[in-house]
């Protein structure tokens, strides 16, 4: 007995909360396609156990199309370039886990993995990307049925069907109306401040939400800024009944992380010149990109301040790592550039060309791309795979290692601070041309005036 059903969101509906299980199951993702303005991504299939499922077109103005036979499912795709039976992705126990093998059945504009072609039958590594039709999709072992999102659109309204990254959210939905201290570590561009300022909304504090660059303040000047002086309150006055953000944590002196446990353990400071000290009542989130755990155990960073501020430690992952939401982050993104007035179309082989890059500045040089392609984006808007090339291979010095563009990121804003924040001093004193520093100014959204003084 044939039984339909269509796909359905389910990682980004307020839905209540997850289904355990005891089987094996995956995640059959579909990432989505530019041919329907990616109206499609992010719809998630739960397969449990060993499954057989078919991919072939099939007519319908809902889209994307499941049908279920006994122990075999069948995916219509509403696409011209699908044929009528497609491609077979088969789902088998081995092991403690999960196989997925794929292979084309003969159809006339045959089945990629990551941009590839296939002849015979695949395994898919974790991270593969296959296309079916100028439609894409990828597979994903989990260990739960369905992770429902818990309201979790008030964190993030773009969604997401990463497994890692909705648990992280789910978590921290949990923690916003408590008291405890969060950290984010994450690469550049991953979203940290955003997310931050979105669970400052959700936990309803009545004070303000409050950004600390503490990588752009010297040893001399924290206590002013965070503390206050000369009759000027400090950054934890202003956000007292809100939310402090400390970003850079990691650039910390110990001078400076002194004084701040000191602060922390008392709930209270003194401004800078005055006796008395004043109270102060904030949730601290902070944010950085390095490893504290291990910075603890080389003795770079205080083991004391690290257990005042880790309550909760959240890996955020980088783009690179959760490839499966790059068709609904895109989708945002066109959205936002649509709302602005202009005319946004993505070719297939400009998506295919996205799920090939590592993106090293994640969901920021996301959106910095897609940005300027449209921007340079012929009379109809249409941003092509050349066009995107174009913008991507430019030769602006930015290694594509993250851990060389953390390095690098360390060297700049230490130029930046020995150089009161003077992007020409700096490009003299790195060797390099100063288009090229106000170009990784951007790049790592740096603000110079922040370091001067």
């Amino acid at each position: 007995m044939t039984k339909e059903h269509s796909l359905t969101d389910t990682l980004v509906e307020d839905e209540p909360s997850e289904e355990p299980t005891a089987g094996r199951w995956a995640w059959l993702i579909c990432i989505g396609s530019p041919e329907d303005k990616f109206s499609s991504a992010g719809r998630v299939l739960p397969l449990e156990g060993s499954r057989a499922i078919t991919f072939g077109r099939h007519e319908s103005p809902e889209g994307l199309h499941v049908s279920e036979d006994g122990n075999r499912l069948r995916v219509g795709i509403p696409f011209g370039w699908v044929s009528g039976n497609h491609a077979e992705l088969r789902v088998s126990e081995l092991g403690s886990g999960l196989r997925f093998s794929l292979r084309d059945l003969g159809s006339r504009n045959g089945t990629l993995v990551n941009g590839e072609r296939i002849q015979d039958e695949i395994y898919l590594r974790p991270a593969d990307v296959f296309e079916i039709g100028r439609s894409f999709w990828t597979v994903r072992e989990v260990g739960l049925r369905k992770l429902r999102a818990h309201k979790l659109s008030q964190l993030d309204p773009t969604g997401t069907c990463s497994p890692h990254l909705h648990h992280i959210h789910r978590t921290l939905y949990r923690l916003a109306h408590a008291t405890i201290p969060i950290v984010l570590r994450g690469e550049t561009g991953t979203g940290k401040q955003y997310l931050a300022r979105a669970i400052h909304q959700v936990s309803e504090r009545r004070g303000p939400f409050v950004v600390a660059n503490l990588g752009a303040l010297s040893d001399d000047r924290v206590e002013e800024v965070l503390f206050g002086g000369a009759g000027a309150p400090g950054l934890f006055e202003k956000a007292n009944d809100g939310t402090l953000m400390l970003e850079e944590l990691g650039e910390l002196s110990p001078v400076v992380q002194g004084k701040l446990l000191s602060a922390l353990t008392e709930g209270r400071a003194a401004r800078v010149g005055e006796v008395d000290a004043r109270s102060f009542d904030v949730r601290l989130i902070c944010a950085t990109l390095h490893d504290l755990s291990r910075m603890v155990e080389s003795g770079r960073f205080r083991a004391d301040l690290y257990s005042r501020l880790a309550g909760f430690v959240a890996e955020l992952p980088p783009l690179r790592a959760r490839r499966e939401d790059l068709g609904l982050l895109t989708r945002s993104i066109v959205r936002d550039l649509q709302r602005e007035g202009r005319s946004v179309r993505i070719t297939s082989n400009a998506f295919r060309r996205m799920l090939s890059r590592a993106w090293p500045f994640n969901i920021r040089q996301l959106r910095q791309t897609l940005t300027t392609a449209s921007l340079l984006a012929s009379g109809d808007g249409t941003i092509t795979a050349d066009a995107l090339a174009e913008i991507l291979d430019q030769d602006d010095g930015l290694p594509e290692n993250p851990d060389d563009v953390r390095r690098l990121r360390d060297e700049l804003m230490k130029a930046l601070a020995d150089n009161d924040g003077d992007p020409d001093a700096v490009a003299r004193a790195m060797g390099r041309d100063p288009y090229q520093i106000h170009r990784w100014l951007q790049r790592f959204d740096l603000e110079p005036g922040s370091f001067d003084g």
